[in-house]
């Protein structure tokens, strides 16, 4: 028996305990960042109970898991590179408020579907894009906070850079086919490993408070 259901519910309570750090972010510096990169955990978090409920209840919820598995990969991690590099970069828009954060999650939800529906790119082209452009900007804050550090100290970038190289060597060699790795699903490790990689967000957290230096 493979256990889809309980690897989904750890991966939920994985990203929902992350989320839940974020959210008190939303109250600090970075407003709209913080809310960002909450909104692509509880993207996650959604997805993964609705496919613990489709695994371990009722298989009839199988079309509501694959259009939230579709609607994830379309914003999760793009979101979260998005939120994290608006911290680093200390872009002044969104400091204060979370407004902007909603402008910027109607654009990459509409962009995706936009593109998806045109025909131009299928929606799992979409979602390799999306989610690789996320990762980019996530390594990158990580390879950014690792060579010039302004709020990062170690092992901070190097905890942060790890966790996005896991989750694109899990996509690219792990996946959700059939075969088994060690006697476990190839989709049970897939999510796992997902589930371990967002721990490394964690790390980021400093990106979005106040530096007590710079108040003092």
């Amino acid at each position: 028996m493979d256990n889809f259901w309980l690897i989904d519910i750890l991966l939920t309570l994985a990203a929902l305990l992350i989320a839940n750090q974020y959210w008190r972010l939303t109250n600090a510096r970075f407003q709209s960042a913080a809310l960002l990169v909450m909104a692509g955990l509880l993207f996650i978090a959604v997805t993964a109970i609705v496919g613990a409920y489709r695994y371990g209840i009722d298989p009839g919820a199988t079309q509501l898991h694959l259009a939230l598995l579709q609607l994830s990969g379309f914003s999760s991690l793009l979101l979260i590179g998005i939120g994290l590099a608006w911290a680093r970069f200390e872009i002044g828009i969104g400091q204060s408020t979370r407004g902007p954060a909603y402008v910027v999650l109607v654009l990459v939800l509409a962009s995706a579907i936009g593109v998806s529906e045109s025909g131009t790119l299928s929606p799992q082209e979409v979602t390799e894009a999306f989610s690789a452009l996320g990762l980019l900007l996530w390594l990158w804050v990580a390879m950014m906070e690792l060579m010039s550090p302004r709020r990062l100290s170690p092992p901070g970038p190097l905890l942060l850079g790890a966790g996005a190289v896991v989750i694109a060597m899990d996509g690219l060699f792990v996946g959700t086919g059939a075969p088994r790795v060690l006697g476990l699903a190839r989709t049970n490790w897939f999510h796992l490993l997902l589930g371990l990689s967002l721990f490394s967000l964690l790390a980021a957290r400093p990106l979005f408070v106040k530096d007590n230096k710079s108040s003092e």
